[in-house]
């Protein structure tokens, strides 16, 4: 009988609008939040890097078409029928390349240079800068394991010094540390 009793009372303690029924519920509704906070932050990641590959994509994609297809075949092809010209008709190529030899040799580099950049451009923008990039990098690794290299361990050291010496006072200790630190830079 006396269980019955307790019964309400402990369903108004650990009931759902009991204190630690309230409790758990608050609990609950903090983890549910983190969860969709987390959620959201993983979205908005998600949704950064896609927006960052598409811009990457547009960019690439612009480099690559900065001339069209068909203009760079139009400058292949034209010098191709004079290289066919010469082989089908060589009695007249000869007078036409002897033409072609009269031409100032600064209209030559211009229309040499014209068509570097129609050709070679779009694409070699983007990887001399990728090389020096990675040039850059790997300049920057090598530095940093140098670095790493010449760093002196210091514990080791000590120990052996305190071996050899039976011990030492901090003010040793410092000075070494001091001669180490110079020694490192």
């Amino acid at each position: 009988m006396w269980f019955a009793a307790l019964i309400p009372l402990l369903s108004g303690i650990f009931g759902e609008n009991g204190p630690i029924g309230q409790y758990f519920k608050t609990k609950a509704a903090q983890v549910q939040a983190e969860q969709d906070y987390k959620l959201a932050l993983m979205k908005a990641n998600t949704e950064q890097a896609i927006a960052i590959s598409t811009a990457d994509t547009a960019q690439r994609s612009n480099y690559l078409g900065a001339t069209s297809q068909g203009f760079r075949q139009g400058t292949f092809y034209w010098m191709s029928a004079i290289i066919l010209y010469s082989i089908l008709f060589p009695s007249k190529a000869d007078a036409l390349w002897h033409n072609f030899g009269l031409i100032p040799q600064w209209v030559q580099y211009v229309y040499v240079a014209m068509l570097s950049v129609t050709w070679g451009l779009p694409i070699a923008k983007e990887n001399i800068g990728l090389m020096f990039s990675s040039i850059g990098r790997a300049i920057e690794t090598r530095r940093e394991y140098k670095l790493e290299k010449a760093r002196i361990n210091r514990d080791a050291v000590f120990a052996s010094i305190r071996k050899s010496l039976g011990g030492i006072d901090q003010k040793t200790v410092d000075v070494i540390d001091d001669a180490l630190d110079a020694g490192e830079k």
